[in-house]
C-alpha cells in the first residue's frame, strides 16, 4: 500500500478550528488526505430516479478530474509564486519533509482564516514547489467549476459528479458513505465530506499514493 497523505481525523479537526471567513476573493484552506477507505454504500437516488453513475474506469477518472478540477482559481500544479501572488504567505507552514514513496519533499501550507490547506511538492532538483492538494472547509466560500462548495447538498454533489462517481464495492479506489462521496478514487480524485447531508469540505488530489 502507498503511503497515506493526509487524514480524515485532521481535516475535521481543522475544519473545526476554522472559524472566520475574509472574503469571497480569498482562497480555501484545510488539507486532507484519506487514511481509510470509506464504507461503500448503494448512492441514493436523484430526483427520485436511480442513480447510475456510468463509470467504467474510476481510477482513471478520477486522476483526469483531480488534474482538471479548480477551487477558485486554485489548481493542481500551481507554482508557490502564483500561490503566493493569489493568497500571500500562509498562516502556518509545517516542516519540509522526502517521502519514502516517491522521492519527492512535502509541506503543507495553511491558511487558517481562510478555511485552506495547500499540500505543497518540489520534485525537480531546482526545488521549486507547487500544489499537490487542496483541500478547504469552513469558512471558504471557493466552488468548483462545477459550482459546489461548502455547504452544497449531497444530491447536488451526486448529480454534478454523477459520471466519476462509482457504485461498486469490488472497486478497492472507490465509493460513497453517509459522510463521504468521492468522485474518481482515493488514488486521484475529489473527495467530499458531508455533515447533515451537506458539504462540509473539499478534498482534490490523491489521498493514498
Amino acid at each position: 500500500m502507498r503511503q497515506i497523505i493526509f487524514t480524515v481525523a485532521s481535516w475535521i479537526m481543522l475544519s473545526g478550528m476554522v472559524t472566520a471567513c475574509s472574503s469571497q476573493n480569498h482562497e480555501p484552506e484545510s488539507a486532507t488526505r484519506h487514511g481509510s477507505e470509506p464504507a461503500v454504500t448503494e448512492l441514493a437516488p436523484i430526483d427520485g430516479e436511480s442513480f447510475d453513475s456510468g463509470v467504467q474506469e474510476p481510477a482513471e477518472a478520477g486522476f483526469a478530474l483531480m488534474q482538471s478540477e479548480q477551487l477558485g482559481s486554485l489548481r493542481l500544479g500551481l507554482s508557490a509564486d502564483e500561490v503566493l501572488q493569489a493568497l500571500g504567505k500562509p498562516d502556518e507552514k509545517s516542516e519540509r519533509n522526502v517521502w519514502a514513496a516517491d522521492g519527492a519533499e512535502h509541506q503543507e501550507w495553511r491558511y487558517v482564516a481562510q478555511g485552506m490547506v495547500l499540500g505543497m511538492i518540489a520534485e525537480d532538483s531546482d526545488n521549486r514547489q507547487q500544489i499537490d492538494a487542496i483541500s478547504i472547509s469552513v469558512p471558504c466560500r471557493f466552488r468548483t467549476t462545477r459550482d459546489i462548495g461548502i455547504g452544497s447538498s449531497r444530491g447536488e454533489v451526486l448529480e454534478a459528479y454523477r459520471k466519476e462517481i462509482a457504485q461498486s464495492s469490488g472497486d478497492s479506489a472507490v465509493g460513497i458513505s453517509d459522510d463521504t462521496v468521492i468522485a474518481g478514487s482515493v488514488y486521484g480524485g475529489v473527495v467530499f465530506t458531508i455533515k447533515d447531508n451537506k458539504v462540509s469540505g473539499i478534498f482534490i488530489g490523491a489521498g493514498a499514493e
